[in-house]
């Protein structure tokens, strides 16, 4: 069995450790930047709650609100708030008739909350570095930024919370989180909440979902650059090594060629959280892997196949004690219902399915 890891540059949509390490990046290399979150969405809109984005001093952006004017808005907010070095809290609002003529489909209130952050500050840098470290080792834990008003001034904090206590605060005003905040479950979506004249904006971090994806033919290398472009961790393995090449998927945060496709989840931490799809290219492999798949429990499981190669394969399965609920939840065939016949097409079918389990799971679908 050989293994590689990607150590490269990785895109940071819909992967907070990578929008928070390009965030640690611009700090240690001294530049300004507003970093710019959703707080709030009331009726509709292109981003939800938690979107974010960074607005760098010098120009350019990294990350989005939603596009359109209100990331025009944004953006010069930003610039306001880096020229006073002061956060703002902004509220955008559009009735359907202004979307239309701003060139917008959602009607809805969004309030904006906009940061400077100082690349000079060791606190800046050291705070969104834990943040790194944290997602870095697949731990969970949750971010809490508190907002509050003496009348018309506005200051924040932010503090990082683990294991139920706060790990490290970046502290701008010296209060501490209420305890009340720290004994409540961690947050499972970001929600605002308030607390007396403050708020606190809480957010859960979690490690990119990682999908592990059998077999290293053409479906592979068209649906692992889509998931890599949409956030997700990639794993690729497959029996041949010259499959599970770096040539082959340069955009892969794994490779893992494997003898055997037989005791393959052994090697691997496939769980709850994780998504499987299973494209090898013979039937035996995809028995073998949906096998130890269905015992494993992932939160998504896909195979390729045919109707009647489902038959076949699921008919085996419940023969061996699988129930008919366990297998029920497999998708097969394997992505959403549109009409794919290419392998660039099947791929785009995968990955859609995967966006919208992951949206389903947030609670977003």
């Amino acid at each position: 069995m050989s293994r590689e890891v990607n150590r490269g540059p990785v895109d940071v949509a819909g992967n907070p450790t990578a929008f928070y390490g390009r965030l640690v990046e611009l700090l240690t290399a001294g530049e300004r930047v507003a970093l710019c979150s959703i707080l709030r969405l009331a009726g509709s809109g292109p981003r939800q709650a938690g979107a974010k984005m960074l607005i760098r001093e010098g120009g350019g952006s990294i990350g989005t609100v939603g596009g359109g004017v209100l990331e025009s808005r944004t953006a010069g907010w930003a610039q306001e708030a880096l020229r006073s070095r002061r956060p703002l809290c902004r509220s955008f609002a559009l009735n359907l008739q202004q979307a239309s003529d701003e060139g917008m489909t959602c009607g809805g209130e969004v309030e904006v909350l906009i940061e400077p952050l100082d690349g000079g500050s060791a606190a800046a840098r050291d705070f969104f570095a834990q943040v790194v470290d944290l997602l870095t080792r697949d731990e969970r834990g949750w971010l809490a930024t508190a907002v509050y008003r003496d009348g018309d001034s506005l200051s924040t904090e932010r503090f990082l919370v683990a294991s139920g206590r706060p790990v490290v605060s970046l502290s701008n005003t010296g209060r501490r989180l209420p305890e009340d905040l720290l004994r409540a479950s961690a947050p499972t979506a970001p929600s605002l909440v308030e607390h007396g004249l403050d708020r606190y904006f809480l957010e859960p971090l979690a490690p990119p979902i990682a999908v592990y994806v059998f077999g290293g033919g053409h479906i592979g290398t068209y649906l692992v650059p889509l998931c890599h472009l949409l956030g997700f961790r990639t794993v690729v393995v497959d029996d041949r090594s010259e499959f599970a090449s770096r040539d082959r998927f340069p955009q892969a945060d794994e490779l893992l060629a494997v003898p055997s496709f037989e005791r393959v989840f052994e090697d691997l931490p496939v769980g709850e959280d994780s998504y499987v799809v299973i494209v090898t290219r013979g039937h035996g492999g995809d028995l073998a892997i949906l096998r130890q798949a269905l015992r494993r429990g992932p939160d998504y499981i896909g195979m390729i196949g045919s109707s009647r190669k489902r038959g076949l394969i699921f008919s085996q399965l419940a023969a061996e004690g699988f129930a008919q609920e366990e297998l029920a939840r497999v998708a097969c065939p394997v992505g959403l219902s549109i009409g794919a016949e290419t392998p660039e097409e099947i791929a785009v079918s995968i990955a859609a399915q995967l966006v919208a389990t992951r949206a389903a799971r947030r609670g977003k679908a």
